[in-house]
């Protein structure tokens, strides 16, 4: 599995170079490459949805004859109608999921990418991340000693301790709290129980928020007095040996911005622009995708809308904006650039393969050809006992069985008869002579 990681870094690396080393621009050309390399799975996706457009008049016309029937033999015979009209047509309705799921483990992957920056994104080599780890938790401890409780306003300086707690805790601390000292922490870094809680997959950010930021909000909480400049000596020292990387590692940031963090209310409020915007382009891309598939406004023949209603229009863009915000930012950025690429790309097909819109009077004919069809008698040939004449009233043509000298019942020649099924009308009954 290592491998794939190391294939998905190269072409990170690769976007980083293009791009100046800037994270989100490099995010940008990650997508596009995705774009590119999944493109011909779109384009069978799309000829999937061309197929779909057009045997949906057939398949609303079947539903239309079993409508207001929720039994549930009538409810498999209508599937049954449907998904034989559909080998008929050549149509697969599995034949566009395959672009789907594949996105979705390179989306995985990409998060690991991501989350863990140094071993995939930095030109750091043979970083020992169990001991940088170990004394990342103690410069934050001795940054949480050294902060002066005077200089807060309300309660402002327990939540820098529980931030700071929060972060030593992602590098693989089991408990924090102040009264424990710096050389007593109970470190879970190699423990099953540290990985399986999740904490694994933010020591890597941690640490890179740290080598990122380090140094320069140190220098805040100086100038601000929250922190003596004798003390900040003791800091800085500390600190040293993380600001080396600071070149080795992408520029994450915009401004002020490292989108490195995860978007929240209190340091990060700039950053929940991500989420809002990864919902803004999600909901508007349903809405575009639709206009361009030929769906909007259409329903099917029990008057639900056709594409998922509500729930994809405006469900599913909150559960990805619900997912940005519990992420690094740089995940909802990416997720954004696939969404505005993918939206040009369902521009792109529609101008040069359209997808047939479904109109009543498209409906109207498959209708109307479903009942023709219905109305052809079908001739059928079985074979029954001589003495069997429970199917004389259907029959056709019949072929007399050769005379045979035995007269064991088994030994008799069955006769051979042709005999018309019984059709059905609209409502699904049938006459017992087999006539409408």
């Amino acid at each position: 599995m290592d491998f794939i990681y190391d294939i998905f870094s190269y072409l990170m690396k690769g976007c980083l170079y293009i791009s100046g080393n800037h994270y989100i621009i490099a995010l940008f050309f990650f997508a596009l490459a995705f774009q590119i390399i999944l493109l011909p799975l779109a384009i069978k996706q799309h000829k999937s949805q061309i197929k779909m457009a057009k045997v949906k008049p057939m398949e609303m016309a079947i539903r239309e004859k079993y409508k207001g029937r929720t039994d549930r033999a009538t409810q498999q015979k209508m599937q049954m109608e449907i998904q034989e009209m559909y080998q008929q047509n050549g149509y697969n309705q599995f034949a566009g999921c395959l672009p789907l799921l594949i996105q979705l483990p390179i989306i995985m992957i990409l998060f690991t990418i991501v989350r863990e920056p140094i071993a995939y994104s930095s030109n750091i080599e043979n970083f020992d991340m169990e001991a940088n780890s170990k004394n990342a938790v103690v410069y934050y401890q001795e940054l949480k000693d050294s902060l002066n409780k005077d200089s807060f306003e309300g309660d402002e300086y327990n939540e820098y301790l529980s931030i700071y707690s929060g972060y030593q805790s992602d590098l693989g601390v089991a408990k924090v709290n102040d009264e424990t000292p710096a050389d007593a922490f109970k470190f879970t870094y190699n423990d099953e129980e540290y990985y399986a809680n999740g904490k694994g997959a933010y020591t890597d950010v941690a640490i890179s928020r740290l080598i990122i930021d380090g140094k320069e909000e140190l220098d805040k909480l100086v100038e601000e007095g929250k922190i003596s400049a004798e003390k900040a000596v003791s800091l800085n020292e500390k600190l040293a040996p993380f600001t080396a990387y600071a070149d080795d590692l992408p520029d994450y940031k915009i401004g002020n911005l490292n989108f490195i963090n995860e978007p929240d209310f209190n340091r990060n409020i700039w950053l929940m622009i991500v989420p809002l915007l990864v919902f803004l382009t999600s909901f508007i891309s349903t809405k575009f995708t639709k206009r361009f598939s030929g769906s909007a406004n259409q329903t099917d023949a029990n008057g639900n809308p056709v594409g998922g209603g509500l729930f994809m229009e405006v469900g599913m863009p909150l559960i990805s904006a619900m997912f940005a915000y519990s992420m690094s930012a740089a995940i909802g950025v990416y997720w954004i650039w696939r969404t505005l690429l993918s939206m040009v790309q369902t521009f792109v097909f529609a101008k040069t393969m359209p997808i047939p819109k479904v109109t009543e009077e498209d409906i109207a004919a498959a209708k109307k050809a479903m009942k023709a069809t219905q109305k052809k008698k079908k001739v059928i040939t079985i074979e029954v006992d001589e003495d069997d004449n429970s199917y004389d009233d259907m029959i056709v043509r019949g072929e007399q069985p050769k005379k045979t000298k035995t007269i064991d019942p088994t030994q008799r020649t069955p006769r051979r008869i042709e005999m018309l099924t019984v059709d059905e009308d609209e409502n699904g009954s049938s006459d017992e002579n087999g006539e409408n």
